[in-house]
């Protein structure tokens, strides 16, 4: 995945969420920080955005709704994926484990709507950091594959990767019940291995601090700060786009009106 396709992927889903914003999760959130030229080829390998509508964080928002709205109009074997290459996998926020304060730490990233639009739709992505030490302790082959590469090209430091796990401390969703302390220990052990000179991780079987329950205000603030950079604050475009829709493309349009890349037609 290039950065282009990265930035129509985040456009048009925004476009059929009506939202101005989404944060993306998952590999691909390093385009957000870093153009895919400067990128490890393993770092670019992915074809899925994972996105979570930025109404998720909001109370009273039905999530499984929105998502619908992304697998159908932009996942996986849809008219988007079919003419673009890419695609939006939505995802719950609850399914990922990453560095507590993530939220404060997100980066900012927008997708241009194109000539004469007046704002353009927002990527808040994972921090690279917080982005490798959620991916090592997933452990997944993929997952290390992934981070391997980005150490190995000076993008992302093993050293920052374990500091951070161990300054903050993890952010444990409800549904992961796997065991914490081993998925730690094996994450911060693989990442020790680039560090030959670094003394030992903790031990197998060690306690570690359970954090505490997650505050979704807190983290809705934290999403807010990190839009502080577009020209409208966040509350603004959340009242604009529930009034404006997605611009029509000259070449995108489909018979039922909707544009694949921008989503559906304006009401006339």
């Amino acid at each position: 995945m290039n950065r282009e396709q990265f930035a129509r992927a985040i456009r048009t889903a925004c476009a059929y969420l009506d939202e101005p914003y989404v944060v993306v999760f998952g590999s691909q959130s390093i385009l957000g920080s870093y153009d895919d030229s400067m990128l490890p080829v393993e770092a670019s390998m992915s074809r899925e955005v994972d996105i979570s509508p930025g109404s998720a964080f909001t109370a009273g928002i039905d999530l499984d709704d929105k998502l619908s709205v992304l697998d159908v109009f932009v996942g996986e074997d849809s008219p988007f994926h079919d003419l673009h290459g890419v695609y939006v996998e939505g995802i719950h926020k609850d399914t990922v484990v990453l560095p507590r304060g993530w939220e404060n730490r997100l980066v900012h990233f927008t997708a241009e709507d194109g000539p004469g639009a007046e704002y353009g739709r927002t990527g808040l992505c994972l921090d690279p950091v917080d982005l490798c030490a959620a991916k090592t302790i997933a452990g997944r082959t993929k997952d290390h594959e992934f981070v391997s590469a980005l150490i190995r090209d000076g993008i992302v430091g093993a050293v920052d990767i374990l500091d951070r796990i161990a300054a903050v401390g993890s952010q444990w969703p409800a549904v992961y019940t796997d065991d914490r302390d081993l998925a730690l220990t094996r994450a911060t052990n693989w990442l020790e291995s680039f560090l030959p000179d670094r003394a030992p991780a903790a031990e197998a079987g060690q306690s570690v601090a359970e954090p505490s329950a997650e505050n979704y205000r807190a983290v809705l603030d934290g999403l807010s700060a990190a839009a502080t950079a577009h020209p409208r604050s966040i509350r603004e475009m959340l009242g604009r786009s529930s009034r404006a829709t997605p611009r029509a493309d000259d070449n995108g349009a489909s018979s039922c009106g909707v544009d694949r890349e921008h989503g559906p037609e304006p009401d006339r």
